[in-house]
């Protein structure tokens, strides 16, 4: 009898600390209107005034089309805004969000496959993002995938 008694307790424990690691993360999604920004890497200027990031979303299985579609996106970057990548005004992130320190991202920005998005933070905080769904449908041809991934970040360059 003693034994039932210690499973019974062991497995309310377990719920109860199930139910309040669920409302924890509820209450702190809830409560967090506007994202902070991500800590800077070494290098990188404080986040002081406005300053944008693209980040590429994978996961830790990847595709041939992934692998492109982040080498493309960070080559049409580079090309591109090579003052503001070493300023700090931009920067460019690959994030794998099976890391469980990058799962939120996920419900942050509503991914559902590896993505492109495209965030503004002023003074740290974010105040705008958004995902590039197009970078599938043109990874065949750099032609059209450079001019669509580089306006979508310098639209955010130039609100910022």
């Amino acid at each position: 009898m003693n034994g039932k008694k210690l499973l019974t307790g062991i497995l309310l424990l377990v719920v109860v600390a199930s139910l309040g690691v669920l409302v924890y993360k509820e209450f702190g999604r809830g409560a967090a209107a506007v994202l902070p920004e991500p800590s800077m890497r070494a290098g990188e200027s404080p986040a002081q005034g406005t300053r944008v990031v693209a980040y590429y979303f994978h996961g830790r299985v990847r595709c041939v089309s992934c692998v492109k579609i982040e080498n493309l996106s960070g080559k049409a970057v580079r090309e591109r805004f090579p003052e503001e990548l070493r300023t700090g005004r931009l920067a460019f992130r690959e994030v794998n969000i099976d890391e469980p320190g990058n799962r939120h991202f996920i419900d942050d920005y509503d991914l559902s496959s590896q993505s492109l998005v495209i965030v503004e933070y002023r003074d740290g905080r974010q105040v705008r993002w958004k995902n590039l769904e197009k970078v599938w449908t043109l990874l065949d041809s750099e032609k059209e995938f450079f001019p669509y991934v580089q306006e979508g970040v310098s639209s955010y360059l130039k609100g910022a």
